[in-house]
């Protein structure tokens, strides 16, 4: 029921995230960082020169399949970026060291994102 905290909690420098507009050429990149206790935590994404920056904000997972596992558990987030665009996004987790995620803004540009921990 932690798994974006468990995911996030060992070194918040050693998550990478990766990411993708479908309006925006190129790859987004960035870090993850720790959420509290109760679950939850951060993203953000940048494109290369730094120009678009985009801050993800996830909620604790809504479904958790494996009591006591990270694996299949399912939550809701908002990412937002300064250029004003706002997407509400799904995620699910991989393994307890990972998960993605994706949602649409208003003008249907798919955002798709991905967080790991770095080996």
């Amino acid at each position: 029921m932690f798994i974006v905290a468990s995911l996030l909690a060992a070194c918040a420098f050693g998550y990478q995230a990766r990411g993708s507009l479908s309006d925006v050429p190129g790859e987004l990149r960035g870090k993850g960082f720790p959420g509290n206790a109760s679950g939850g935590g951060r993203f953000v994404l940048a494109e290369p020169g730094g120009r678009l920056q985009c801050d993800g904000q996830l909620a604790p997972p809504d479904i958790s399949p494996n009591p006591g596992g990270c694996e299949g558990e399912v939550g809701k987030g908002v990412v937002r970026c300064n250029d004003g665009r706002e997407v509400q996004v799904q995620w699910k987790a991989i393994t307890c060291r990972s998960f993605e995620g994706s949602g649409e803004d208003k003008f249907g540009n798919r955002l798709i994102f991905r967080v790991d921990r770095r080996k």
